[in-house]
């Protein structure tokens, strides 16, 4: 009987971990656009990064809410897809009038 609960509580860990994993897919740059870098940056969550990309190339965070698209969808909707820290970072992009909604949704 103690071999049984064994197997099942691996099993259940082995199942948990694998859940996990699926749940936060690794975004990368597919090129070395500066747009598309930033995208990564910013879904990642850190404002501190995505202040220093900002400024590296030359960007207003204003800017590149209004232009920058990633996959096909504006910077704001692709961050609260798939980002972390989605409010503070679109809160800087949009200069504190983010309202916690899809954009699209307004």
């Amino acid at each position: 009987m103690k071999a049984f609960t064994k197997i099942m509580i691996a099993l259940g860990v082995t199942m948990s971990a694998a859940t996990v994993a699926q749940a936060n897919p690794e975004l990368v740059a597919a090129d070395n656009y500066v747009t598309s870098k930033i995208c990564v940056v910013a879904v990642e969550g850190s404002k501190t990064k995505l202040r220093r990309a900002l400024k590296e190339a030359g960007l207003s965070p204003q800017f590149v809410a209004k232009n920058v698209s990633c996959n096909g969808k504006p910077i704001v909707e692709f961050v609260e897809e798939y980002g972390q820290n989605v409010a503070s970072i679109n809160e800087y992009m949009l200069n504190g009038e983010y309202s916690g909604q899809l954009i699209s949704r307004l």
